[in-house]
């Protein structure tokens, strides 16, 4: 049993923690507040250049580039922290990984590896061994011109067909406590692929320029458009994890408190129940030898 000065101390140690989960909880709060604000506004934008890239990829519209031969490889893009803390984040997006990565050894396809984020990176490598392409740091803060970067090191692959498809994987935000593990291949764009937007119906739309004209224009865009929106998801979601985590750390912490300080009042009371008793004895065994 712990004594009361050691019961002292951790009582001590476990405010200090709580105080920590509690800032970092604040300051998770208020940078999911302005990562909320960069997604809710970027992701209309993203969803009609989706829905026009479908549209322009229906029937024959597609570019010559599209049909060209390709290696028959796949190009991972995962989207993780660098920094832990953030209750099952990581850990969800390296069990979607690895599964996607098991998936398609099964296939006999070759499979290469974009990580943003050094967590996925480390938890990934630590079990499988994957043909790592690229790794960059996560960043404190998402911009326009990081995802430019990134897509001009990944859209070339696809372009001259050392790849024939990429799948991204990271969390879409929903809201502070949610976020869902998306797999998603961004390339090639197929008219039968299942999208998240409405379609346009092509059979009541005239394209001008033709359809492969416009396939040319805007698939760089596009491509940067989405890679620009998983990382945004991704931020969004790994402040909404952080901030949930150091809340439950910080309720934890409390009930930690609450029981140890407990224990520390029964132990000190005990002590001091003691010591009246030997007090008494000692007193009483005075009066029987006078």
């Amino acid at each position: 049993m712990p004594s009361i000065k050691d019961l002292k101390s951790r009582i001590t140690s476990v405010k200090n923690t709580q105080q920590t989960t509690k800032a970092m909880k604040m300051v998770s709060a208020a940078k999911l507040r302005r990562a909320t604000e960069a997604i809710l506004s970027q992701r209309p934008y993203a969803r009609e250049i989706s829905r026009m890239m479908h549209a322009v990829t229906a029937g024959n519209g597609a570019s010559e580039s599209s049909v060209m031969v390709r290696s028959p490889q796949t190009l991972l893009v995962v989207i993780s922290s660098d920094r832990g803390l953030c209750g099952g984040y990581n850990g969800s997006i390296t069990r979607a990984a690895l599964a996607s990565l098991s998936q398609k050894k099964q296939e006999g396809r070759a499979v290469k590896a974009v990580f943003v984020g050094k967590k996925a990176m480390e938890l990934v490598k630590s079990r499988v061994a994957v043909d790592t392409i690229h790794y960059e740091e996560f960043g404190a803060k998402v911009t326009f011109r990081k995802a430019v970067e990134l897509s001009r090191k990944i859209q070339p692959l696809f372009d001259t067909g050392a790849v024939d498809e990429v799948i991204f994987i990271f969390n879409e935000f929903k809201n502070a406590i949610s976020q869902v593990v998306k797999t998603d291949r961004i390339l090639p764009l197929e008219a039968t692929e299942e999208s998240d937007v409405d379609p346009v119906r092509t059979d009541l739309t005239l394209f001008e320029p033709s359809k492969p004209e416009l396939y040319e224009s805007l698939s760089a865009k596009y491509f940067v458009v989405q890679v620009f929106r998983a990382l945004l998801e991704a931020q969004a979601s790994e402040h909404g994890a952080r901030m949930s985590a150091m809340e439950n750390a910080t309720k934890n912490a409390g009930d930690m408190i609450r029981k140890l300080t407990l224990q520390y009042n029964k132990q000190r009371q005990a002590a001091i129940t003691k010591e009246l008793l030997e007090i008494i004895s000692g007193s009483e065994a005075q009066k029987v030898q006078a």
